[in-house]
């Protein structure tokens, strides 16, 4: 499957940014739990990190509270986003978050290889046609480590989905085209281990608190309470098996 990159760089679906700002996410706020659980960061960690696929910055800006003495670089295709993100945080006199226009694939190693003790990535790598070649683009540039939520399976099981919206049964052509990939967590370990990243970790991200389900059948996340009380993450017609990981040079 080849990228599309008007996925991002058209339809900025400013609500599902703006919301962020507004309202973290708990997928966002569990991760950062994840990261101190870890010992990766903490409120007197002092490192430079980059966000791969930032939108306008939501989440460094979230992060930014947690952890004020990081440095904090987001990098995302889309400039509107960017220059939104970046509006943002000067309005709110924030000066170690800041956003730079940039493609994964075509990164400035110039600039950024060796500046990054940590690079860290929400939601991104399951909305990219596969992952070994934008991974390898990150490792790139030697981050100590690296952590990223995406859909992930535990077992041998690679799975790549391509979501096509439609307005009405008699349209030829969707309105939307999308990935929604789920990768193998064993073959992902094997992947980094091979780059050099020998220290491999995984938790499931289970959401304790209720989203509605929509008005439509198209895709948009709401839960499901199982009878054992925990829920279960859906969209449209797939089960959506959040995971976080992180991968260290040890």
């Amino acid at each position: 499957m080849k990228q599309r990159l008007d996925e991002w760089t058209k339809g900025d679906n400013h609500e599902y940014f703006d919301r962020q700002f507004k309202k973290t996410y708990q997928s966002t706020i569990k991760f950062c739990d994840w990261l101190e659980q870890l010992e990766v960061l903490n409120r007197e960690s002092s490192c430079n990190i980059m966000d791969i696929g930032t939108g306008k910055g939501a989440n460094l800006n979230y992060m930014n509270k947690r952890f004020p003495n990081c440095k904090f670089l987001g990098l995302d295709i889309n400039k509107n986003l960017v220059d939104e993100g970046n509006a943002y945080f000067k309005n709110k006199n924030i000066n170690n978050c800041k956003l730079e226009c940039g493609d994964l694939y075509n990164l400035d190693y110039n600039r950024y290889k060796n500046g990054f003790e940590g690079i860290i990535s929400y939601q991104t790598l399951s909305w990219l046609p596969e992952y070994k070649k934008s991974l390898s683009k990150i490792i790139k540039l030697n981050p100590n480590w690296i952590s990223l939520t995406s859909l992930f399976y535990d077992g041998l099981v690679d799975c790549k989905i391509e979501i096509n919206e439609f307005e009405n049964p008699k349209k030829k052509n969707s309105f939307k085209t999308s990935f929604y990939n789920v990768y193998s967590l064993p073959r992902l370990e094997y992947f980094f281990k091979k780059k050099g990243y020998k220290s491999f970790k995984s938790q499931p991200f289970v959401i304790d608190i209720d989203l509605p389900k929509p008005d439509h059948t198209l895709m948009h996340t709401y839960t499901k309470k199982l009878e054992n009380g925990e829920r279960i993450q859906i969209s449209g017609p797939l089960l959506l098996n959040w995971f976080f990981i992180y991968a260290e040079k040890k």
